[in-house]
């Protein structure tokens, strides 16, 4: 049976997409080398179908919810599991979805027997909490603004770092930071960091785009009526390959940035853990409700979906024709 497990923890936005694709990828080298990308535990999603083919998504989702289901979950996974690392010396998991497990002692027993190195990537705060706003609003239906969502996004540093220490025999903490990444990459720092037998090589496209601006502000218009669902994402997708402005940076003025920074102990902490830490500028993003490229964008985005009925027949699409929606946004 293999001996070791690297597990890869997120955080979200800092290549918890592209590092599982990467990996499922080369699984084939990594198997010849004695390391083992795991199939078991993966969910089979149709409608989420290049995701689930590249997470272990029942082991880590099976960690949530109620204790008593919890416990039944990971212990139905584990003979398959056991399986598949067979002859193998090193097991990879790789799951941004682990970093919020509840149960982490379950995890622990799911993994008894095995060395567990956790390898993690923490970002600057702003930068994550505008890129983790971006993700949610534009893979679910929330419709706050990025204020309530800051309000509410209590991420205590000490506090993570202490859970996973209790699980594993060594935790391996990375600053998500281009200018300290290996090569400015991702995916060739994991490899270094994990210890991997692999080359660097670059996905053809970035599955998991930051998106700020208007596209990210039409979608929060949409939450707010109802109109979110899964058929979106491919066209927004597409939009935001297609348009510079449509992905990159999120605007805030300096004096919020400050506001928001001075506010909790994130990068104190992450200073503590690094040293210096360099603060993003969010005055170079690009600004929601943005009225001297509105006309632009709104023609770009229509384009897009003009194709979904259930868009193009609701009255909050002739309310944007007229531009007052936007009006509001902006006066707000």
């Amino acid at each position: 049976m293999a001996r070791n497990v690297i597990l890869h923890i997120g955080r979200h936005k800092t290549g918890t997409t592209g590092i599982p694709r990467f990996l499922d990828s080369r699984r084939a080298e990594l198997a010849e080398a004695g390391f083992c990308y795991p199939l078991a535990g993966r969910c089979r999603s149709p409608e989420r179908p290049r995701e689930s083919a590249t997470h272990p998504h029942h082991l880590a989702r099976g960690l949530s919810g109620q204790r008593p289901e919890v416990r039944q979950k990971p212990a139905a996974l584990r003979p398959a599991f056991l399986a598949e690392v067979a002859g193998t010396h090193t097991v990879i998991l790789s799951r941004g979805a682990f970093q919020n497990v509840p149960h982490l002692d379950l995890l622990a027993e799911f993994l008894d027997g095995f060395e567990v190195v956790t390898l993690c990537y923490l970002r600057e705060y702003l930068a994550y909490v505008t890129s983790s706003y971006s993700r949610i609003v534009m893979g679910s239906g929330l419709a706050e603004d990025v204020f309530l969502f800051e309000g509410r996004f209590a991420f205590d540093i000490p506090y993570f770092i202490k859970r996973w220490e209790g699980i594993a025999q060594r935790c391996v903490w990375r600053l998500y930071d281009r200018g300290r990444l290996i090569d400015g990459d991702v995916i060739a720092d994991f490899i270094e960091a994990a210890d991997l037998p692999l080359t660097p090589g670059r996905l053809p496209e970035d599955p998991n785009l930051s998106i700020p601006g208007n596209l990210l502000a039409f979608k929060l218009v949409f939450n707010a009526v109802g109109l979110h669902g899964p058929v979106y994402g491919a066209p927004i997708l597409a939009l935001a390959q297609a348009h510079q402005r449509f992905r990159g940076l999120f605007y805030l003025d300096r004096d919020t940035q400050r506001r928001l920074q001075d506010g909790n102990s994130c990068n104190r902490d992450l200073g503590d853990l690094f040293g210096d830490v360099p603060e993003i500028d969010l005055e170079k993003g690009h600004r929601m409700f943005d009225p001297t490229c509105f006309e632009q964008d709104k023609t770009a985005i229509q384009t897009e979906i003009v194709r979904f009925e259930r868009v193009v027949s609701h009255p909050i699409m002739a309310a944007l024709q007229r531009g007052h929606v936007f009006a509001e946004g902006i006066a707000a």
